[in-house]
Formats: C-alpha cells, structure tokens, sequence
C-alpha cells in the first residue's frame, strides 16, 4: 500500500507539472520604487532598488561586473577574501547521523532527546546573485565547492542549551541591531539546505541581527510528503518551547520570523499555543507566512485570528504559479492557504500578499527567496517595519476585502 501511495504521489507531482505553463509571466514590470507600472526593464528597475539600498546604507555603488555586493549583510574583514562568513545559529529536533563533516551532519530521523542546539558557517561568495544558492554542478564541470564561487556550509558546532543562550545573548548585544530572524523551512529539505537557505535569506535582505534556524526532520526527499507532515506535527511542541525561550531573552529589541510551506503549519501551532499562555501579548515583530502549505478554511477560521495576537503584523504570500501547492490542494482535497486566484485567503487581520505575477522558477515554490523583487519586499518588512500600503504594491480588493499584489 505504501509503495502504491508513493507511485501515486510521483505520477501526480509529474501530471501537475506538465499541466502547468512553462513560460514566465508577462505581465507588465512594476517599478520598486514608485509603485507604477512601468516598460522599464527588469535590469534598470533592480539597479534603482540596489542603488536605494545602497544609499541608505551610505556604501558605495558595487562595480558593474558585482551588481548584487551592495545587498551584503557584513564582510569578513580579511581584506580582499573572495567571500563573506555568516553565523547562522540553530535549534532542532533531528537526530545526528554520526557524521562529523558539515553535510550530512543531522539526518532525517526524529531526536531522541529532544532539541539540540548548535551554529553553522555559512560562507556566501562576493560574486553571490540575489536570490540563489550557488553550488557546484557537474554541467559546469565544477566537482568540488570553492568559497569564491559557492555557498558552502563550512562548519557545524553543537552546544548545550545553556551554552547556546549564552552565545546567543553575546552575539545580539554585538551585532548591529538586537533582532533576530528565525527561519523555519518546509517539506523535502535537508538540514544543510535549511543552512543554507536561512543565511542566504539574511544575507539577501541585509539583515544586520542573528540569524536561527529551526529545522524539524523532514525527509530531503520529495516521495516523503507524508513522514514530513507526521515529523512536523510531532516538531511542535519543540518548536512552541524554543520560541518561547528565545523571547525570554533580555537581548532582543524584536523577533522575526519567516516560515516557508509546510514548515507554516508547525510555526502557526506553535503560535496558537503561545497566544492561549499570553493572550493579547505580541511576543514578536514580523511574522512571514511564505507559500503556506496549510489547510485554507482553518487559516481563515481558526489560525489566522490568533496567531495575529503574537506580532507586531502577519504577512502572507501566496502565488497561482506554485506547483507544489497545486499538488498539496489534490492529496489533501482542500485548498491550501498559500494558493491565489479564486482560493486566495485575504482574512482582515493579515497583510496578503498575491505575488503570482513576479518570474520564478520552474515550481514556484521558493519564490519568496530567489526573486529578488520578493526579497526586497522582505527586506522592507523586515528592516523597516513597513506595512503593505507603504511598500511598492498595488492595491486589491477581494470582496470588501484588501489584499495587495505586485
């Protein structure tokens, strides 16, 4: 029966996906800094918004050949290195493996003691486009990683739960903003793409706090569906107990979040439970719900309405073009809360964001993180605390509802 069911689910990942269009969108660009529609091509309108960026950072514009350095989050300090180091601290309900080498270190099998705590080096080469994780391929004929070219996981150091407070309450009171960015990713993810993916996030959107990721056991593999959704259910009480650690902590100004597909369904748990223990008490400043895979109608009647009371503003992205969430919507016969078009959610206590009409990757399903219009919405939410209605969006209607697109 099992192996009929992942039959099933592979034959059906294949229909959704060539039932799909393959081009890009084409609808009109939409200028970052006005908000207008506009023939200007992509190319210029992402210079004007590196060169906004680089402004308020009061840095230097890169040179030509680099025209995403200016987005960087911080330099190592070893003069002309080829690549920047980011700390990226972590929690998680994983078991290790054995390994001792940064990949491979955490598998995919449940802890059997609980949280685990540690930091990864991630190190994000100088010539690093917004948006992507550069790895060796063999097409490229590249067969080993070399900082100057590739993301690469250097190294993972566990620690004791106290030891890791600790560091933690040092770095925020070192670094340049007391905030965190805590990010929690979704279905067929590894721990080391988790790694990367967090740092590649914070170093994209300029993030000048610490950033943590939360990594529950899912499987890296996509006929894991359902061992991941099992996993992630089980991850959230780790998950509400390591929140609620981390905003204990007297080190903190504000507490980010960003969740990405079925990881939403842990994080909004999570957040229902801290909501019941501190009602009406905003624990956290902005919470990113991205391409949540999670049932629509309990979003609307059940999560959306609590977990509004744990932050400062909710923001949901959703997109039509998201193949996984298509396929999601058939296996779980309910429409998924990251959807757009006729399932759109738009609920009054939550900014949505329909961002189906920016060019993404085959799937659609990482948009949030590699396009870079997204990631400078994100920048903008994150750094600057800006609700929709003072970001580059257009104003939406649903009903008598307001909702927001690109």
């Amino acid at each position: 029966m099992e192996t009929k069911r992942k039959f099933l689910f592979l034959l059906s990942i294949l229909i959704i996906l060539l039932a799909f269009p393959f081009c890009k969108s084409t609808s009109p660009a939409v200028s970052s800094l006005t908000g207008e529609e506009t023939t200007v091509p992509d190319e210029a309108i992402f210079q004007s918004v590196l060169q906004k960026r680089l402004e308020e950072a009061e840095r230097p514009a890169p040179k030509a050949n680099n025209p995403s350095s200016g987005f960087a989050m911080g330099e190592t300090g070893q003069g002309q290195s080829k690549f920047s180091e980011v700390p990226v601290y972590y929690a998680t309900d994983r078991e290790p493996t054995g390994n001792n080498g940064p990949y491979g270190f955490y598998g995919g099998k449940r802890s059997s003691t609980g949280l685990r705590f540690g930091r990864c080096m991630v190190t994000i080469p100088k010539i690093h486009e917004i948006g992507e994780i550069e790895r060796p391929s063999w097409w490229s004929l590249e067969f080993a990683e070399d900082p100057g070219e590739h993301i690469i996981l250097k190294e993972i150091s566990p620690l004791q739960e106290n030891d890791f407070f600790s560091e933690l309450n040092l770095k925020a009171r070192l670094a340049d903003k007391q905030e965190a960015l805590v990010f929690i990713h979704g279905y067929n993810t590894s721990f080391d793409e988790a790694a990367l993916r967090a740092a590649q996030v914070a170093y994209d959107v300029s993030f000048a706090g610490v950033p943590i990721l939360y990594s529950w056991p899912s499987q890296g593999t996509l006929i894991g569906y359902w061992e991941d959704g099992e996993n992630n259910a089980w991850s959230v009480p780790h998950l509400e107990y390591f929140l609620e650690e981390l905003a204990k902590q007297n080190c903190w100004e504000k507490i980010h979040i960003i969740a990405h597909s079925m990881g939403n369904r842990t994080l909004t748990k999570s957040l229902i439970a801290l909501a019941r223990k501190n009602p009406q008490k905003p624990l956290f400043g902005q919470v990113i719900l991205a391409a949540p895979d999670v049932n629509a109608r309990e979003f609307v009647q059940e999560i959306a309405p609590m977990i509004r009371q744990t932050a400062s503003n909710v923001t949901l992205y959703a997109s039509s073009k998201d193949k996984a969430l298509a396929l999601s919507k058939q296996f779980n016969h309910v429409p998924r809360a990251g959807e757009a078009g006729e399932n759109l959610v738009v609920v009054e206590t939550i900014e949505t964001v329909d961002a189906s009409s920016i060019d993404t990757d085959f799937l659609g399903h990482t948009y949030f993180a590699n396009t870079w219009l997204l990631i400078q919405d994100l920048y903008e939410v994150i750094n600057k605390g800006w609700n929709a209605e003072k970001r580059a969006l257009k104003d939406r209607k649903k009903g008598n509802r307001r909702y927001w697109a690109f």
